[in-house]
């Protein structure tokens, strides 16, 4: 590819989103990235980089269609728990209408997603099942009450159609510097609010985890694939789709030990008033979902 690809990013102003924002930038040009961001002041971090800006929400459908059927790329990090269906639908639809224009380019969509997903158990009793990106049927099968799937059944289907190259990125815990103007895990928020970490229950629980620049490298890995093997990204049949679902988890924890071991670190940095960590119940703020095993 001679010329950087155009590259929408919804929600680089984030943790993750930033993170990889920057991880482009060492190879395309900022020219060539767009940034959809909710206010000014966001706008006002990213436009330094050089990159464009595009100010408002997900729920502005018609300005999404504008800037996504000017995009060969569109990554979306701009991803809640809940909801959310309406906006993705919207970048399928745009990217679809981009590809049947024709183009040099086959349209590439990475879609965020979150371990939670597959959440499962609650005040932080360890679990043992566990999910691998190949379990086609399983994800298939999943509720649409589980958090993300709706959105994911959206992308699935269209990497299934194969008009555009749709992926799934799976995330689980992320941690580490981010190289963005973003805001920390909610785990590391809460311990600064509270002035001390916290685990849910029993801190049993189990999670994988990535770190967030080595995350921001997938995300560039899985686009450059894309963008050079335009006939290879359609999911097979078989899979319904899922087969572009990819987990990004490198290693796992539990939660306790894990945040026992922040807390004493942040302690030593004079960021929170106590060492170690306390045990707080399921129901507690931002720390609602950390009690499961993902």
């Amino acid at each position: 590819m001679s010329a950087s690809p155009s590259i929408l990013i919804l929600g680089a102003a984030g943790y993750i989103g930033g993170t990889v924002l920057t991880e482009l930038l060492k190879t395309q040009s900022p020219t060539s990235i767009t940034a959809l961001v909710r206010t000014p002041a966001q706008a006002s971090l990213l436009s330094p980089l050089g990159i464009n800006t595009s100010i408002g929400t997900l729920e502005d459908l018609d300005l999404l269609k504008s800037l996504v059927t000017a995009s060969d790329v569109v990554m979306n990090f701009a991803v809640p728990f809940g909801g959310g269906d309406a906006s993705i639908q919207a970048l399928v639809d745009g990217l679809e209408e981009r590809a049947e224009k024709g183009g040099d380019l086959k349209p590439v969509l990475i879609q965020t997603s979150g371990s939670g997903t597959v959440l499962y158990g609650a005040g932080g009793i360890a679990g043992d099942d566990v999910w691998t990106d190949e379990d086609y049927e399983r994800w298939n099968a999943l509720p649409n009450e589980a958090y993300f799937h709706t959105g994911n059944k959206i992308v699935a289907a269209a990497a299934l159609r194969g008009k555009i190259s749709a992926y799934i990125l799976m995330s689980p815990t992320v941690y580490g510097k981010g190289t963005g103007p973003g805001t920390l895990p909610a785990y590391v928020r809460y311990a600064k609010r509270t002035g001390g970490a916290a685990y849910i229950g029993e801190g049993n629980n189990i999670w994988g985890n990535v770190h967030v620049q080595d995350l921001a490298s997938l995300y560039t890995l899985v686009m450059n694939h894309a963008l050079a093997n335009p006939s290879s990204t359609k999911a097979s049949d078989a899979s319904k789709g899922w087969e572009n679902l990819i987990y990004a988890g490198l290693a796992q924890h539990t939660w306790g030990p894990a945040i026992k071991t922040l807390g004493d670190l942040m302690y030593a940095r004079g960021e929170v008033k106590t060492p170690s960590a306390v045990s707080i119940p399921d129901s507690e703020g931002d720390m609602f979902m950390f009690g499961g095993n993902s």
